[in-house]
């Protein structure tokens, strides 16, 4: 076995290379167990990011979206963020409303039980799934944005 850091690298690498025909790009590491990829998939950048040694079994899939902030009334942005995330299961919302706002989607799964390094076809089954729920919930979100509702 490799060392953990290496060993989830490629496992994540290998997998979004099957579930997007594409290849990843290693994000600079915070620390020296900690590590993401980034890659595309249609017209989205996702952003797969893992903790070899604190909790090798969870990764996070993230996309951003820019965002339009309501400034006349800030607490109506902040409530239909709420509302995202109370009618979309499985993924959180955050919204980041510093310089550009951004809307950050987020999902967390677990992949092996408490400090296990996955498997590659349990890695490859949550990757599809967690891509799957994430491209959902994405389109909706933008859909219902260029409504404007």
């Amino acid at each position: 076995m490799l060392m953990p850091f290496e060993e989830l690298r490629m496992l994540y690498s290998r997998a979004i290379n099957q579930v997007t025909w594409e290849e990843s790009r290693l994000l600079p590491q915070s620390g020296p167990h900690r590590g993401g990829l980034v890659f595309r998939k249609d017209r989205r950048e996702f952003t797969l990011s893992f903790d070899a040694d604190a909790a090798p079994e969870i990764m996070n899939l993230q996309v951003v979206l820019p965002f339009a902030l309501d400034y006349g009334d800030i607490g109506r942005s902040h409530r239909r963020v709420g509302r995202f995330n109370a009618e979309t299961r499985g993924v959180k919302f955050f919204l980041v409303d510093a310089p550009t706002p951004l809307l950050v989607c987020s999902i967390e799964a677990i992949l092996a039980s408490h400090r296990r390094i996955p498997n590659s076809e349990v890695v490859d089954a949550v990757i599809r799934s967690a891509m799957g729920r994430m491209e959902e919930a994405v389109e909706q979100v933008e859909r219902e944005l260029r409504v404007g509702r």
